[in-house]
């Protein structure tokens, strides 16, 4: 369903696998959203010099990070080219460290308890609700958006870890602004689970055979991205907010100015960039 959507916006990369363009796609506005001004990733903290190379060619100004403090201690710090340091705006909704926990812990039955009968998808939905309904995690995403809204911000990079829950939500947040369809939008995000199908059948075949997992299926909620994720976090500025752009004016604190000049910055009247 995705796989088409892919090679054309992803930032081939040794170190990261889910970096990509949004742009490319139809605007209500536009036509197209431009390519080469906005992207969004996974984490950069294994970088090769040859990646980093390649992260100087997209002639970035701003790169933010989703990251907690917690993920980037454990992970490391991005590893970017001399002269770019990234904007740290942690959003702790998108940490899984306690499901990775779970997980490490071997423990067949607490895993079982913690994610199995669908629980492991009301945890992810959950997280996605929270997006919208924790003002703490609102207040992060409209301080990264009104950032990327400054002039002179862009190029411009976003990122968390998986570049799939926070990073998700995110592009999600600016395409909507852009005016891309709904059904477009959901395409883009689906998209993590074909660049990251590889490493995802590698983590769960590595789980099974050292027996630190007897049921795979416990994974996927977590790992993989679902349309009902983004459909919860969409309901939810509905439901608070009565509207998407009353949930970008109220819920994020950014108002018509700024996305009037991300339009400008991010819309064009011709053929793709």
């Amino acid at each position: 369903m995705t796989g088409h959507f892919a090679p054309s916006r992803q930032v081939l990369l040794d170190g990261a696998v889910n970096v990509r363009d949004i742009g490319g796609y139809r605007s209500a506005y536009g036509p197209w959203v431009v390519r080469g001004r906005l992207f969004r990733g996974d984490a950069l903290c294994q970088l090769s010099d040859t990646d980093s190379d390649a992260i100087r060619e997209l002639g970035l100004r701003t790169v933010i990070d989703f990251r907690t403090p917690g993920e980037i201690l454990i992970n490391g710090s991005d590893r970017l080219p001399a002269g770019l340091a990234p904007v740290n705006m942690p959003v702790t909704g998108g940490d899984l460290s306690a499901f990775f926990e779970i997980i490490a812990s071997g423990n067949h039955e607490l895993q079982r308890y913690e994610l199995g009968d669908g629980r492991g998808a009301t945890l992810m939905a959950n997280i996605y609700r929270d997006f919208v309904a924790d003002p703490r995690q609102r207040e992060t995403f409209g301080a990264a958006l009104r950032l990327l809204c400054v002039p002179g911000r862009l190029p411009a990079l976003y990122h968390c870890s998986g570049g799939k829950d926070r990073s998700g939500w995110m592009t999600a947040i600016i395409l909507t602004i852009l005016g891309v369809p709904r059904e477009i939008v959901l395409r883009d995000y689906l998209v993590s689970n074909d660049l990251h199908s590889t490493t995802y059948h590698k983590i769960r075949s590595d789980l099974m055979r050292t027996g630190i997992i007897r049921d795979p299926e416990l994974l996927r909620p977590v790992l993989e991205q679902s349309p009902t994720y983004l459909s919860v976090a969409y309901d939810e500025t509905e439901r608070r907010f009565g509207s998407f752009s009353a949930f970008v004016a109220y819920g994020l604190g950014v108002g018509e100015a700024d996305t009037d000049e991300l339009r400008r910055a991010m819309i064009s009247g011709g053929v793709p960039g």
